[in-house]
């Protein structure tokens, strides 16, 4: 909606401005239609569904470590739970290396799609800050053209002569270029969110762990803190599936797919 928007309201300074070239229409398409493929990816991809055909060597591929994940059965499933994995109970089914479910994309974010989520964050962020910026040179564009820092403004109440002031040209920029501005001001917020967003979830990535055992750790730690030989205990917390900065980026660009895995392909096999 908010490219949309732009593209209506913002598209036709773009064949007057001196300062943005109209490239950025086709530069602009660009960027949107890849948020779409990223997005269409996160929502169709199989986030990494566990079934009794892939459940042993996935158990195998993720061993439990007995801090955050224990041998266990899924309750729902009635499958052996491997670990790093949870069942969701929006989409009813057991995910592989669970993150979160994202509504987003109302799919669940695990091994097979995470890619595609940061995806989806890295090329929604680019999209919010490129119509931030552009938004923010066609504005100033339009100040210039119009001379508005030399201006004079008439109360249209009172006819009472005000000289020109960053409040007033930007009351009037609201008033004659408001989509224009509000979608830029938009852009510029969510941008802002998203750049976090995506930091977070990269620092993830980085020290090998997900938004759901970023919870369970935090849970732990919170727990032997309050023992009286916690601190003691603490030091021997380790997370066995950080395997380090190289590796764990591997993980989530290159990953296992869970529906080709050694007993499973076997199985399937003639004469299997």
């Amino acid at each position: 909606g908010g490219y949309l928007c732009f593209v209506y309201y913002g598209y036709p300074h773009l064949t007057n401005s001196r300062d943005v070239s109209t490239w950025h229409k086709y530069s602009g398409f660009c960027v949107f239609l890849a948020c779409l493929l990223t997005w269409w990816r996160a929502c169709t991809v199989d986030p990494g569904t566990v079934t009794p055909a892939n459940v042993e060597d996935l158990c195998e591929f993720y061993e439990w470590d007995n801090q955050i994940f224990a041998s266990a059965k899924c309750g729902t499933c009635q499958l052996v739970k491997p670990a790093r994995s949870k069942h969701c109970s929006l989409c009813n089914i057991c995910v592989a290396k669970f993150d979160h479910h994202c509504i987003w994309i109302n799919n669940c974010v695990g091994v097979g799609n995470h890619k595609w989520f940061l995806g989806f964050l890295f090329t929604h962020l680019c999209i919010c800050f490129y119509g931030s910026s552009l938004g923010t040179i066609l504005a100033y564009g339009i100040v210039v053209e119009k001379d508005l820092f030399r201006a004079v403004f008439i109360d249209p109440v009172t006819k009472e002569r005000h000289p020109a002031s960053y409040m007033i040209i930007a009351q009037y920029l609201l008033a004659t270029e408001g989509m224009v501005i509000f979608v830029t001001i938009l852009c510029s917020v969510m941008g802002l969110v998203l750049c976090g967003f995506f930091m977070w979830h990269l620092n993830l990535v980085r020290v090998g762990t997900t938004t759901n055992e970023h919870s369970k750790w935090s849970y732990v730690k919170w727990c032997l803190k309050q023992e009286k030989d916690g601190k003691e205990k603490l030091k021997n917390v380790c997370n066995i599936y950080n395997k380090g900065f190289v590796a764990n980026f591997r993980e989530v660009f290159f990953p296992i797919d869970v529906h080709r895995l050694p007993r499973q392909l076997a199985a399937e096999a003639p004469g299997g």
